[in-house]
């Protein structure tokens, strides 16, 4: 890796990182991934190294944080960045598409973007839940190996009464009816943002995107847009090698479990941890 890397840290799953690491490949960015190991309270397996899951490491490195979260992105001059939709912002900044800016430079259209991005992070929350209550906790209950909390979402996502499903109608109506983007012709990170986000959340909270997607055509279209761009495929087809160093437990090689090639069929690192969790049991 040369001196004029990035170094992008996150937990060893898609995550919030996801987005950052596409934006770095569209902007033709070299970076390093420095993994942390994953914050759950799981015994981790003897012998592996790195550890997939808590060992202290981020107790250690979040006083360090310019947030005390993750992501954080170290800059190749040694500054550090924190904050996913704030790096997305820097980014995008210095990343064109097709001649145009991945942050809109006028500044409705950058409302727009901003906007979507929070609404976005707007959902996050209810979908990480409560640890310390996992029958309201999506997403650490698939953590940890306990299945999907369909009492929790599906009243939640109940068109018309549901205040997740609310939430992502609001998003389906905000996409432009033109273009195959967010905001019409133009990509932007809130598009790539959008992308990371859905079928991370369908692989670890819903059990597949469908929930999210169904009438809204519009979020699918723009899913599918991204999808197609020849960064993002080549990025995914050749995602073994920028996942080296994601962590082995007992035969499962997480550097190999994640795919965007398909979208509907993909499978996530997330994946492996529930499918080894269960089969121990």
């Amino acid at each position: 890796m040369s001196n004029d890397a990035h170094v992008l840290t996150y937990f060893n799953v898609p995550g919030r990182g996801e987005s950052v690491r596409l934006m770095l490949t569209l902007g033709g960015s070299e970076f390093e991934n420095n993994y942390i190991p994953l914050r759950i309270p799981l015994e981790n397996p003897a012998g592996v190294n790195p550890a997939p899951f808590d060992d202290g490491s981020w107790g250690i490195l979040k006083p360090n944080t310019p947030w005390g979260t993750l992501p954080t992105l170290t800059l190749p001059d040694g500054r550090t960045i924190g904050q996913q939709r704030s790096i997305l912002r820097f980014l995008a900044k210095q990343t064109t598409y097709q001649g145009k800016s991945l942050y809109p430079t006028d500044p409705y259209s950058s409302a727009v973007v901003d906007g979507f991005m929070d609404m976005l992070e707007d959902i996050w929350p209810i979908l990480l839940g409560d640890p310390t209550s996992i029958d309201k906790a999506p997403l650490y209950s698939t953590l940890m190996g306990l299945g999907v909390l369909y009492e929790f979402l599906e009243p939640r996502m109940e068109v018309g009464s549901g205040d997740l499903a609310m939430q992502f109608d609001f998003l389906e109506k905000a996409i432009s009816d033109e273009g195959v983007f967010i905001t019409g012709d133009d990509l932007s990170c809130a598009d790539i943002l959008l992308f990371a986000a859905i079928p991370w959340w369908g692989a670890g909270v819903f059990g597949s995107m469908e929930p999210m997607l169904r009438e809204r055509p519009k979020i699918e279209r723009v899913i599918n847009a991204v999808a197609a761009l020849e960064p993002v495929r080549t990025y995914y087809s050749t995602h073994k090698a920028a996942r080296a160093n994601l962590p082995k437990v007992g035969s499962t090689d997480y550097s190999d479990s994640v795919s965007y090639t398909h979208l509907r069929a993909h499978e996530t690192s997330l994946h492996i941890v529930c499918r080894l969790l269960l089969e121990k049991k």
